[in-house]
Formats: structure tokens, sequence, C-alpha cells
């Protein structure tokens, strides 16, 4: 099996959403549209993907707020990339 093929190993909820703060920490400093902003996005898409399998929905609901709730003045920023992010995700709705 070839790196690009291989699946991610599975991991809990708590280590995902470590991940989603740091890739939400890096986003906000990346310009919008940039080819860096596309990756950091692409990002969050996977880690939701990896929540979702995880723990469902409520696993996103919770990261969403664990991630709003760590950067107060940057809710409204937070929501809205993890909002994008996460819109093909089945069953997601902010």
């Amino acid at each position: 099996m070839s790196a690009r093929t291989a699946t991610r190993k599975p991991q809990d909820a708590a280590t995902i959403t470590a991940g989603l703060l740091a890739l939400l920490s890096a986003l906000e400093g990346i310009p919008a549209g940039s080819p860096a902003d596309a990756a950091y996005t692409a990002a969050l898409r996977r880690r939701g993907e990896d929540l979702a399998v995880a723990g469902g929905v409520e696993a996103l609901r919770e990261a969403r707020t664990a991630a709003i709730a760590a950067a107060p003045d940057r809710a409204d920023a937070r929501a809205a990339l993890i909002d994008a992010a996460w819109a093909t995700i089945p069953g997601w709705t902010a």
C-alpha cells in the first residue's frame, strides 16, 4: 500500500479537537484565497471528517464550541471557517 492510499489511524475526539485548534490558529494568519488557505481549509475538513467518524455530529458540535471558546475575540471568524470547511460532512449543520 502506498503512502497516498494508506488510511489514517483512528484518533480520539480530544486529539482531533487539539489538531483542529492548531489548524485554526495557523489559518488566522494566512491570507484568504491563498494556496496555504486552501490547504489549511482542506485539513480542517479532514479533521471534521475524522471527528464525525470518532463521535458523530455531537463530537463536531463539541469541537466547534471548544474552538470558539478558546478564542472568544475571534469566535465569529472561527465559526465561519469551521462551518465552511465542514459544509460537506454528512449530518453537519451549524
